[in-house]
């Protein structure tokens, strides 16, 4: 009879209430295959599960450093980042002071090179407008010359032509040279440059 029957049997008899017997062979033919199993288990399945595990572990392990690792270069690179950006702001800020310092002193020197061309133009302006005047005196000097000594000469021609006045002017000139020969040393008289 086979176990299974057996137990059942066993149950039938006892008016619902199942009987257990323990067989002594069945427990120890069970635990020697029980035993075989650990032994296979142990022996050549769990080393390799173990290395397996260890292995992966392992793995899992060096990730797990690895993401430590790369979020501290995260965070250093995020720190470097900020870093930069606020140098390069700074520098930023430093070159557009340069470059406003130097617009400036570039503005300042174009005004003191305008101011010098300005001060130049109008100075040699003002030497053309001299030398235009200088000129223009002289020019109108030598025309009020010709024209009182053309005046001058056609009154005289004039006067001369005129008995009357012939007869004075000798009379006035006889005059003259009395006064001169009775009178003390002579005091020339100096003549007078025609000016304006």
């Amino acid at each position: 009879m086979n176990l299974t029957t057996s137990i059942l049997a066993a149950a039938s008899e006892d008016s619902g209430i199942f009987h257990i017997t323990f067989d002594w062979p069945i427990f120890f033919s069970q635990l020697f295959g029980f035993a075989v199993i650990v032994f296979i288990w142990v022996k050549y399945i769990a080393p390799p599960i173990g290395r397996l595990m260890a292995k992966a572990q392992n793995n899992i392990q060096k990730q797990l450093d690895d993401n430590d690792a790369a979020a501290k270069r995260l965070v250093e690179a995020k720190r470097a980042y900020d870093n930069a950006v606020s140098d390069a702001q700074a520098e930023l800020e430093h070159i557009r002071e340069d470059a406003r310092i130097d617009a400036e002193r570039i503005v300042a020197k174009m005004r003191e090179f305008a101011d010098a061309e300005v001060a130049r133009v109008r100075s040699q302006g003002r030497d053309q407008i001299a030398q235009m005047r200088t000129q223009l005196i002289r020019d109108l000097k030598a025309d009020l010359i010709d024209t009182v000594l053309d005046s001058t000469e056609e009154k005289v021609r004039y006067e001369i032509g005129s008995t009357h006045v012939a007869a004075d002017s000798i009379d006035k000139f006889l005059e003259d040279l009395e006064a001169m020969a009775n009178a003390e040393p002579p005091v020339r008289r100096r003549a007078q440059p025609w000016a304006l």
